[in-house]
């Protein structure tokens, strides 16, 4: 069987359960797969250490961008990531994200939710919130350890999601500023999972055609969660639109139950030429 990609994988860095290393391991021979931990690039080099890969793997960062109506998420790629104007972007938002931690963890406690700083940063496996990049399935884990919530799910549907009583906004760059820069670093921006846009998928196309003037270069199409016919749907929207298809498992261990690299729920296949085209726009000049 030919090697198979994941452009879409997170680690313990950020709010995955597994070390970038043993991630790495556990993936065994791959054509190209991409560590793309949330606003932190503290785990690619770990990564791409142990990665037995047939492509060498680029850099990758999963950012929450500010977005009216759905969730905005972008997979940005690039070689040597941490030594852009992006990376500095990243660091800049290390102290807000502490403080929105902290205004959660607060909100918990308003609402008679007993739990405390070092049981979050125990759960992420650091010991300060501006270590890496702890996040809401942290403080989801434990409240289910605390029989706040039956699972990590049910935490996020009583608690964490948008709307919900603990939830706080990121502070959040908007794609006008992060495309352009994007662009001018030839760095590779990804819209992951687009449903989540939020947006009919007659009006999706549009949109994506206003993203692409201002560096957007692909579709996150072939996503894990997706069924066959989206998968399809996507990919004709994003020919349509003039962007690149990739695809991934956005695999996070323990904290996303039944979902595994590679295959994402079993029926997920990210076929080498995915990659190949990737790292081809990556090189480009």
């Amino acid at each position: 069987m030919q090697a198979r990609c994941d452009l879409h994988l997170h680690s313990d860095a950020s709010d995955g359960s597994v070390p970038p290393d043993q991630l790495a391991a556990s993936l065994g021979h791959v054509h190209l797969a991409i560590l793309t931990d949330h606003d932190t690039l503290a785990g690619s080099a770990a990564f791409a250490k142990v990665i037995d890969s047939e492509l060498p793997p680029p850099d990758g960062v999963e950012l929450s961008l500010r977005w009216d109506g759905g969730t905005f998420h972008l997979l940005v790629y690039g070689y040597s990531l941490a030594r852009t104007e992006l990376a500095a972007r990243i660091d800049a938002l290390a102290i807000a994200r502490r403080n929105r931690n902290l205004e959660l963890l607060d909100r918990a406690n308003q609402h008679g939710l007993a739990i405390t700083e070092e049981e979050v940063l125990a759960a992420a496996g650091t010991t300060d919130f501006e270590a890496k990049s702890v996040g809401r399935p942290h403080f989801a884990r434990v409240l289910v350890d605390h029989g706040y919530a039956e699972s990590i799910q049910d935490a996020f549907d009583r608690y964490l999601a948008k709307g919900r009583p603990l939830y706080s906004p990121k502070t959040l760059f908007g794609f006008d500023e992060i495309g352009p820069l994007c662009a001018d670093l030839g760095l590779v921006p990804v819209v992951a999972h687009p449903l989540s846009l939020g947006l009919p998928l007659a009006s999706l196309v549009t949109t994506l055609v206003g993203f692409r003037r201002l560096g957007l270069v692909g579709l996150e199409c072939l996503y894990a969660g997706y069924t066959p016919d989206q998968r399809a749907e996507l990919t004709q929207i994003a020919q349509d639109a003039g962007l690149l298809v990739t695809g991934g498992s956005d695999y996070h261990g323990t904290f996303k139950p039944g979902l595994e690299p590679l295959m994402g729920f079993g029926d997920l296949v990210v076929p080498a030429e995915v990659g190949d085209r990737l790292l081809e726009s990556l090189n480009r000049p």
